[in-house]
């Protein structure tokens, strides 16, 4: 590793900004000076760092994920070497946009975290913007959010499956409320939108950090956790939006097939989600079932049998 304590102004410029803390592994240069190298992640990418420690003490108490603000300059190697290094304000953290925190690096579907991160920007309700920064931006639920499978068998089944499947609910089931209801305010598509993404969410209590199933997958229902894993984000509701957060309760409770429990619905966005579900999970499960050709155009997942009928792929007139 070269000097990194003597950069010539020419080859480097000024950088500041607030990340979570992936990363940080000891170093020395050629002069074995001590540094720390740190990964510091956002939803765009990530920066690599490095903290001169003969210079700047590094603060204590700060952890893996937590929020940090540093401020350094650029040099040629891509590589940041910094001057500040210190826990984030509040007031800094309260500056980011939705999401933003999110450590895009964790994701092993990137192109479905970037669709998420556009359309969670694009909504103009602050109030729903401000719960999910407080469901999904929590350290002990992002990592499995974004690593984990939807399920373990069926469909989804994959690293990254739970943030893919969920984000297929959420467009599909507005789709469906914009054909049938178009004349909806762009609140009742938004709070559609975040009720489908967060359909699934009670799945992140069942598996770890890395996406694996734990205990609670083999004692509980997923379902059972849906309310308490948005119980943050709905004490703002309640506060701000209490029809929003009782809608969001109603949509998540209410009878659906397999619930076991929950009132009628009485909110067509319930059927709506209940069936973009069911066919976001079909979808992926008959995809799956025809990776190999068969023969007489039938194919099987675990006890499910699909079709696939033998049509030609064009058709003359």
């Amino acid at each position: 590793m070269k000097r990194l304590d003597n950069i010539p102004t020419h080859l480097s410029r000024t950088f500041t900004g607030t990340y979570r803390l992936t990363g940080r592994v000891a170093k020395f240069d050629n002069a074995k000076t001590p540094f720390l190298k740190l990964r510091l992640s956002d939803c765009i990418g990530d920066q690599i760092a490095m903290l001169n420690l003969n210079k700047t003490t590094v603060p204590e108490r700060i952890g893996h994920l937590d929020f940090v603000t540093a401020s350094g300059v650029k040099c040629l190697s891509d590589q940041f070497v910094l001057d500040e290094f210190r826990k984030a304000t509040r007031e800094e953290i309260n500056s980011l946009d939705t999401l933003q925190s999110l450590p895009r690096v964790y994701c092993p579907v990137p192109e479905v975290f970037d669709q998420l991160v556009t359309i969670v920007q694009s909504l103009e309700s602050a109030h729903l913007r401000a719960f999910l920064t407080r469901v999904l931006e929590r350290k002990d639920r992002l990592e499995a959010f974004l690593n984990a499978p939807a399920s373990v068998t069926y469909h989804h089944a994959y690293p990254g499956g739970l943030l893919e499947h969920s984000l297929d609910v959420a467009n599909n089931a507005v789709t469906m409320l914009r054909l049938n209801e178009s004349a909806l305010p762009r609140l009742m598509q938004e709070a559609c939108f975040v009720a489908g993404l967060l359909h699934d969410i009670g799945k992140t209590y069942t598996y770890d950090s890395k996406g694996k199933p734990n205990t609670a997958w083999k004692l509980c229902s997923h379902d059972a956790f849906t309310l308490e894993a948005c119980a943050y984000g709905l004490a703002h509701l309640d506060k701000h939006a209490p029809d929003l957060a009782i809608m969001l309760r109603h949509v998540w409770t209410c009878a659906s097939p397999g619930a076991r429990y929950g009132q009628k619905a009485a909110i067509t966005l319930a059927r709506y989600i209940r069936d973009a579900d069911g066919q976001s999970a079909m979808a992926n499960n008959q995809q799956r079932a025809f990776r190999r050709p068969t023969s007489k155009g039938f194919g099987r997942l675990g006890q499910n049998l699909f079709w696939q009928p033998q049509l030609a792929h064009s058709v003359t007139p």
